[in-house]
């Protein structure tokens, strides 16, 4: 039952997961917390990608909404009960609910000009959406890992990281909470530790007011993770230079 925990926190589960799934959590608090830090971590991935639609928008869909005839509902001879009961969660609302959160909310605005815009504008929004789609499938895939772990750490400067680990893909992410900007352009970047080998670099993590993130593949058993101020770019020598903080990886 553990290893629902990802997917109910994006909602891909089906009716008699989430509520078997519901009542385990009544029980265990590892699992509700992992869950309320796995919302979190998608709902902030969301925000760091959202963009105000232009204004013209709301016009447009306006003028659509009067002039577009809706379509009634294809049902059929007692079908009105198992309806009403899959309405409350159809599976592709599920899937996309789940992509959603992860794409980011910024793919709304992309769909809701979509029906209106002129050829060339449809070209422009897909090849943002397809963008979007490349970046954060990834995490994507990750959040929905079956064995996905989650832990938080703070930094003393104030903020934080939070860290999203799969062992059966791989993978982990490292994500800025908070972390104040750095001047100079100075830049955070994430390293891994395994044992008493050197720390290896995760990547930077690019500073902004959203939240910046990064994501590596082929980590291997990482023991713990760390965080270090570099200048522009990274670490020059491929170490760490100033180590902010460091943390235990998800277990």
């Amino acid at each position: 039952m553990h290893t629902l925990a990802g997917a109910f926190a994006l909602d891909a589960v089906n009716d008699i997961e989430r509520a078997e799934f519901a009542r385990h959590l009544e029980e265990c608090e590892s699992c509700a917390q992992e869950v309320a830090e796995l919302r979190a971590t998608a709902a902030r991935l969301g925000a760091a990608m959202a963009e105000e639609p232009p204004p013209e928008f709301k016009d447009r869909v306006m003028a659509a909404m009067h002039a577009t005839r809706q379509l009634p509902p294809r049902t059929r001879p007692g079908s009105h009960e198992r309806s009403r009961r899959s309405s409350r969660a159809p599976r592709w609302a599920v899937v996309v609910a789940a992509a959603a959160a992860v794409i980011g909310l910024a793919a709304g605005g992309v769909f809701g000009g979509i029906a209106l815009t002129q050829q060339q504008e449809l070209q422009s929004a897909q090849s943002r959406l397809d963008q979007a789609k490349q970046r954060y499938e990834p995490v994507a895939a990750l959040l929905s890992a079956p064995d996905a772990k989650t832990v938080h750490g703070e930094a003393p400067i104030g903020g934080g990281v939070t860290v999203i680990a799969s062992r059966s893909l791989n993978r982990v992410m490292v994500m800025d909470t908070g972390l104040p900007a750095q001047p100079g352009g100075k830049v955070y970047e994430a390293w891994l530790i395994t044992g008493g080998n050197a720390p290896r670099s995760a990547g930077v993590i690019a500073a902004s007011d959203d939240g910046g993130l990064v994501v590596a593949d082929g980590v291997g058993p990482v023991d713990k993770l760390a965080v270090s101020v570099e200048q522009a770019g990274g670490s020059p020598t491929g170490a760490p230079t100033d180590v902010l903080m460091s943390m235990p990886a998800p277990a």
